[in-house]
């Protein structure tokens, strides 16, 4: 997973709180990956477990919190995984897939009905992350870089439904 590697990085910065991380991570990739605070939690107990971050109880307020700070340990594997070969990426697993296959029996009316859907949808989120690029005042570059990924998967997906009407064109003609 690699929330545990950003939330790593991060505290290689600062030590932080769980709940700081998870709105450094939102500042600096966000909006378009929310990780949940008690995901975040969890994976600070495991990084402390496994010996990558230690924690000590700190009162703020009324409220008593668990300052997380990264260990020896954990700036070693952060720096391992730096040094690792990046992964390949993940197998596309679209719900789109799944409609269009559902659809497949019911002829290429269903299955174009699913694809339209779809692209309305994708042109929604497209419309949000050009949203969350322009008002992006972080000026984080690894937010950019972010936003600048979701685009193109987002203008490649819809690239790729008009190319699946083609495919539905050229099957339906004689």
């Amino acid at each position: 997973m690699h929330l545990r590697w950003a939330l790593l990085a991060l505290l290689e910065e600062e030590e932080s709180h769980g709940y700081r991380l998870v709105k450094r991570f939102i500042q600096r990739l966000g909006p378009l990956w929310n990780p949940n605070v008690g995901q975040v939690y969890q994976l600070l107990h495991e990084l402390e477990r496994r010996g990558l971050v230690t924690s000590q109880s700190d009162a703020a307020g009324a409220r008593l919190r668990r300052r997380f700070r990264l260990t020896a340990r954990g700036e070693r594997a952060l720096r391992a995984w730096l040094a690792r070969r990046p992964g390949w990426p993940e197998p596309p697993r679209q719900e789109i897939f799944v409609r269009v296959l559902a659809a497949e029996r019911h002829g290429a009316e269903a299955m174009r009905a699913q694809l339209a859907r779809q692209e309305e949808e994708w042109r929604r989120w497209l419309d949000q992350v050009r949203d969350a690029t322009r008002s992006a005042a972080d000026g984080s570059l690894a937010g950019q870089l972010a936003r600048e990924a979701m685009l193109g998967q987002v203008e490649a997906n819809l690239r790729w439904l008009a190319r699946c009407h083609e495919v539905l064109a050229a099957r339906a003609a004689p």
